[in-house]
């Protein structure tokens, strides 16, 4: 997952964070652009695989991550700086 995520932004991901979330985020208050086609399917790609981590025992995230999933059909920049913390 690591390796994929090298390969899609160049960058590793950050240790620091714990969930897409921080206290107080309001993503549908989010102005920045829409994303691409390209970085859309990669948006979607992540809430599909940050779905798949919730059903492993990763219940912490569930509402955050349901949060975000109510932007796949149109993100914005924002919401995909979210799903890549």
């Amino acid at each position: 997952m690591e390796t994929t995520y090298l390969q899609l932004f160049g960058e590793k991901p950050s240790q620091k964070m714990r969930s897409p979330l921080e206290k107080g985020d309001n993503p549908e208050l989010d102005t920045t652009d829409f994303l691409d086609e390209k970085r859309t399917k990669i948006y979607q790609s992540m809430v599909g695989a940050a779905q798949w981590i919730i059903s492993l025992g990763r219940f912490d995230i569930a509402v955050h991550i349901m949060t975000l999933s109510s932007f796949r059909s149109q993100p914005r920049k924002g919401h995909l700086e979210r799903m890549k913390r």
